[in-house]
């Protein structure tokens, strides 16, 4: 029978505490065999009740004696040895039912339940029931991640590829003229497609740990201005006052296109919800062991909520307006995944809405070592 499987759990506790018993049966039996007479005789002797008895008498009685014992032993092993199974077969059961049942969840997680749970104990068979409950609610979680990228990154292909497809029509028709004014629209087209294109790379490769990292000493105030240069012409065209504060000598350690990259998608993200003549600060300075950049805007502001999702993929707090600027709501994505593959860590504050948000990454400070070379996350 399969249910009777000598190499199931069940059955090997069971075996196993047959065998505990069997031994302790064994031993008592032997031992009280062995030292029940003497003790009996000796005991006689100290009462005298052996005086005047003589050898014949004497050999009845130990012979009696003995047989006493033995039909005794025999009865509270027997006794023993079924309170033994008993309590064996329960505990046996008991202790691998949980285990059978993390069998048949897992096999069903494997199947695609995620949301299936087991449930929660004690001691160790507890933990372990908590940790595949973690594990099976991280795999529905990645599971929809995966399922709203691809449809996420499904519509965010569809507007550029129908602007192309009309635009291409068009032209064939006759229906619009090839000139300036088409190609500046194929142009913005397909350098969208290709943005969003490169972001995604950028976003798996940081995600996935598969990135080449040249770690370096660099200094602070020199990679805040010059972020601020690049994108100075940006925030001069919404006339956003776009100030440096990073006076105080800081070194930090980190691969420098990189940091650049975060700090950059930063900025960017800043100006696309700033209102025009609004101002946005990079802030600079060193807190223990650690560097912190932050990025504050006279923006619309964050609720709650919104600071943890927006570091989500594809997540817009205005999609009209991001799109409309050339957005591909990859941008905070991207600066979350580079700063932790750096050591570092990245989160938004806001005192609510309509008061702006300031960003923050934090990466170590330089400790003063030689560069060792490159670093590349998960080999």
């Amino acid at each position: 029978m399969k249910w009777i499987d000598p190499g199931r759990l069940r059955w090997r506790l069971l075996a196993g505490n047959l065998l505990v018993t069997a031994a302790g049966a064994i031993t008592v039996a032997v031992g009280v065999s062995l030292a029940a007479p003497l003790a009996f005789e000796h005991a006689m002797d100290s009462q005298g009740a052996m005086a005047g008895m003589g050898t014949m008498m004497s050999s009845s009685v130990r012979a009696a004696f003995g047989d006493a014992v033995g039909s005794a032993l025999v009865l509270g092993v027997g006794a023993a040895t079924l309170v033994a199974i008993a309590v064996a077969a329960i505990i046996s059961t008991r202790l691998a039912r949980p285990i059978t049942d993390l069998t048949a969840a897992s096999r069903q997680v494997a199947g695609g339940e995620y949301a299936l749970r087991v449930p929660a104990g004690s001691g160790e068979l507890g933990d372990l029931a908590a940790s595949f409950n973690d594990m099976a609610s991280s795999l529905g979680a990645t599971e929809r991640r995966r399922h709203e990228l691809i449809g996420d990154v499904a519509h965010e292909l569809r507007t550029p590829i129908a602007s192309l497809r009309g635009y291409i029509e068009g032209l064939d028709e006759g229906i619009f003229t090839p000139g300036p004014d088409a190609w500046r629209v194929l142009g913005d087209q397909a350098s969208r497609l290709a943005r969003l294109v490169d972001d995604l790379s950028d976003l798996w490769r940081a995600e996935a740990r598969d990135m080449v990292l040249v770690p370096e000493d660099l200094d602070g105030p020199t990679l805040v201005v010059d972020a601020i240069q690049r994108h100075r012409a940006a925030a001069a065209a919404r006339s956003i006052e776009l100030v440096a504060e990073a006076d105080e000598p800081v070194r930090l350690r980190a691969d420098r296109a990189r940091v650049a990259q975060v700090i950059d998608n930063l900025v960017g993200n800043a100006i696309r919800y700033t209102p025009e003549r609004g101002r946005i600060g990079v802030r600079l300075e060193q807190r223990g062991n650690v560097a912190q950049v932050a990025v504050s805007d006279t923006g619309p502001g964050l609720t709650p909520a919104q600071r943890t999702q927006v570091f989500e993929r594809f997540y817009r707090v205005d999609a009209s307006r991001s799109r409309d600027v050339g957005g591909s709501g990859l941008g905070l994505a991207i600066a979350k995944a580079l700063t932790e593959a750096m050591g570092g860590r990245i989160w938004a504050t806001s005192p609510g809405t309509g008061q702006g948000a300031t960003f923050w990454v934090e990466l170590p400070i330089s400790t003063g070592r030689p560069a060792k070379g490159d670093l590349r996350d998960g080999h």
